[in-house]
Order: C-alpha cells, then structure tokens, then sequence
C-alpha cells in the first residue's frame, strides 16, 4: 500500500481537510484507491458527510413539506453562512440519489432471494411448482369453526329485519384468523410528473397532467409490519414475493389481499400468486367512496344521495350485491339527475361481486374488513411529503424519496446510513405508531 504524492482535499461538514489517501497495486492494476473507494465522487456543491447529519439530511428531507424547508432548517442547524449555505437542489439530488441507491439494494436482495428458493426472478413464480413445498403451495391453514360462525351469525341477526339481517346461505367464504393470515395492502398513488424540460412555473390544467404511480405495499401478520415502495405493480408483487419468502410468510399462511377495485391490480396479484390459495378483498373504505362519488353525480341533491347511499352500504355492508343492484335499478327517475352514473355504479358492483364479502360477519370475526391501514401507509410513504400544490416530480425523484421515506418507517435508517444494508424483515408496531 502507497501513500499518493499530495493530501486529497477533502469538503465535509465541517470544512476542509487534508487526508492521506492510499491505494494498492497489483502488477500496473489499481485494486484499491481510498480517494475514490473511501471517498466516493461528489459534485461540486456537495460534502462528505457524518452518518449523524446523512440521517438528520434524509429524515427531514421526507418528513418536512418540502426541500426548500429542510435545508432552511439545515442552513440554521450548521450556522451556514449565504456563501456556505446547502443550496435545496443540492440536497434533492442527494436524496434522490440515495433513495435510487436503496432501490437496487432490494432489488438486487430480493432477485437473490427469489433465486435461492427456485423462483422465476422475471415472474415472481416458482420454476417448477411440483417442486416447491407443500406448505408454500398448498398450506395446511385452519380455519374458524362453523360453530362460531353460526353463532356470530344468530347474535348479529338477533332483532333485525330480514332485509339487514346476514344471509348464512350465501356465505361461502373461508374465514381464518389474523394469526394464521397476512393481510396485504396495495395500491398506487399518483404524483403530479414533471416536464421533461424540468420544473412546471405553470402547471397544466389537471386533466392534462402526466401522473407517476408508485405502488405502495402495506404488509401485516400479527403485530408486525413493513411497508414497500416503488414504480410498477408487477414489479412491486415480484418484491413482495421475496419479502415473504423471506420472513417465512407463504409458510402455511394465508394471503389476503385489500385492493380498490383496480383490474390493473387483481389482475397483477392472479398472475404472481395463482400457484398458491389467496383472497382478494375489495376495502370497504374504497367501496364506499365509490358509491359516494357516483351517486353524489347522479342524484338530484344531498338529502337524495344520502338516502340511497346509505340504503345501499346496508346491502353491501351485509355483502348482499344483489340486492344493492336491485335498488339502483328500482330507483325513481323523477331523483336522478344523471343516469350514466348510476350505470356505472352497478357495473362496477358487477365487476366486483367476488371481492365483495360480508363485511359485517368479517368486522364480528375480528378480521379486518379495510385497507385503512394501506391508506395511511400511502399517506406517509408519498402523499404527506408528495402531494402539496404545485410540486411536480421525476419518475427517479419520486421514486427515491418514496424509499428513503420507507427507510425511516421500517426503522432501517440505521441499518443503511451506518452498514449500507436492509434488513428487510417485519418489525413490531409500536401502540403509537401512525400506520397502524
């Protein structure tokens, strides 16, 4: 190992210094180089860093609304000067870089993991089913008694009218406890896409807008969670494959998945899971807000849409479509302002008779019956940070921060500021956590 002629000047956070850098040879081969595998390239305006401020930087930078604000609160932290000051694009360029830097991490970790265990890493799929094992493929999962069940059934029955009364004979649903089960959030959620050009002064009439969709995965067994990021529904179940590979999680267990409906998305799950039993569930926070919407459209007034609104989630809370559909179809024209919304409610009730169970046996059971919990992992992972009027972002920008704000609701931030690694394992909620 030799000393290089002169000390490599070195910007950090605390200024200038003057380090020895060293490499080592082999024959006229460099091998190693500490200016460059120590101290990797920066632009410009940029520093090197302590794992302490690499922190404080990618924890403000997806909690605070914006990055103008986060480096207001760096600039006063360190006593910046204007001449010394961190600029806000020096410091989305970091974090975009950073959140890209954790993407091919997972990516790289899960191809591995799929590979392992005999996986297709372009599918998702197992290579050859016959050969996986039976209790990934063909779980022994043990269900809720019959005998519960009826008794759930007659309590919730007890007093009420037959129309609002659960149908037991309709019901041919398998209900499994959340502890043999994983429950599986997904959807996407859409940032505002930049020109090409680069930042929007004006941004364009909203139904012109170019939307970027990262998909957000909520994953929960028990009192664990952990959440995953990123651009593609295909490629984010593929992800998903791995992280349950890896904690154990298709080992007699029980998938059931939370959606909005979104054929995109049902139809992405049946290509990647249909070598092993699943559920898809239709939430009943997006199942209601469809209704509202439609029939906010197609009604004549609030005190109208409000009556039948709740008359149908009487029917589709007890998982009677059927009956929902009847209504619509029955409903005087003389209260309808726009019939095509009323048409396309039913057909989206059609479309999705399979996905609508009975919510009110299910909320009896104890099993959730809501993807509130994805909902608010959305929120946290994209819209909080993402979301705010006239942002516009990257395919590359948005997706990064999406992960470095996942880091830090996985409790990762110290695995990957200080070891460059993700453990990539379920962690415990806390009783406080917003997630949850």
């Amino acid at each position: 190992m030799t000393p290089d002629d002169s000390p490599y000047k070195v910007e950090a956070e605390i200024g200038r210094i003057d380090v020895i850098t060293y490499r080592v040879t082999h024959g006229s081969r460099t091998v190693f180089n500490s200016k460059v595998d120590v101290f990797p390239k920066k632009s410009q305006t940029e520093r090197y860093h302590s794992a302490c401020y690499d922190d404080l930087q990618l924890r403000l930078a997806s909690s605070v609304p914006s990055y103008r604000e986060s480096t207001e609160i760096l600039n006063r932290a360190w006593w910046r000067d204007e001449e010394n000051k961190i600029k806000h694009r020096t410091l989305s360029d970091a974090v975009e870089r950073e959140g890209n830097k954790i993407i091919d991490y997972i990516d790289g970790k899960a191809m591995k993991i799929l590979e392992e265990n005999n996986f297709d890493i372009n599918t998702g799929t197992p290579l050859d089913v016959d050969a996986v094992d039976r209790v990934l493929c063909n779980p022994s999962i043990p269900s809720i008694s019959q005998e519960k069940i009826d008794q759930v059934i007659d309590e919730y029955n007890n007093g009420r009218e037959k129309d609002l009364q659960i149908d037991e004979t309709s019901i041919h649903e398998v209900f499994v406890s959340d502890e043999h089960c994983v429950n599986i959030s997904i959807d996407d959620v859409g940032t505002v896409e930049q020109k090409e050009s680069g930042r929007m002064k004006s941004p364009p009439p909203k139904d012109s807008r170019h939307y970027i969709r990262n998909t957000v995965i909520h994953i929960q067994q028990g009192f664990m969670k952990y959440m995953l990021a990123g651009l593609g529904i295909r490629k984010m179940l593929i992800i998903l494959t791995s992280f349950l590979l890896c904690n154990g999680l298709l080992e007699n267990k029980y998938l059931v998945f939370f959606a909005d409906g979104a054929d995109d998305i049902k139809k992405a799950i049946k290509d990647v899971f249909a070598w092993r039993p699943y559920r898809v569930i239709l939430d009943w926070y997006h199942l209601k807000k469809k209704c509202q919407e439609r029939l906010s459209m197609a009604m004549k007034g609030r005190e109208i849409r409000n009556e039948v609104l709740i008359k149908i989630l009487q029917f589709l809370w007890l998982g009677k479509v059927e009956k929902a559909v009847e209504y619509l179809k029955m409903l005087d024209n003389r209260k309808i302002r726009n019939k095509e919304h009323i048409e396309k409610l039913i057909a989206y009730l059609d479309r999705n008779y399979s996905y609508i169970p009975c919510y009110a046996l299910r909320k009896r059971l104890g099993l959730r019956v809501s993807s509130n919990r994805g909902e608010k992992a959305n929120d946290l992972v994209v819209a909080k940070r993402q979301k705010h009027n006239g942002m516009s972002w990257s395919k590359s920008g948005s997706s990064g921060l999406a992960n470095v704000s996942a880091l830090f609701l996985n409790k990762e931030n110290e695995n990957w500021i200080k070891r460059g690694t993700i453990e990539f394992k379920l962690r415990r909620e806390e009783l406080k956590d917003p997630a949850a």
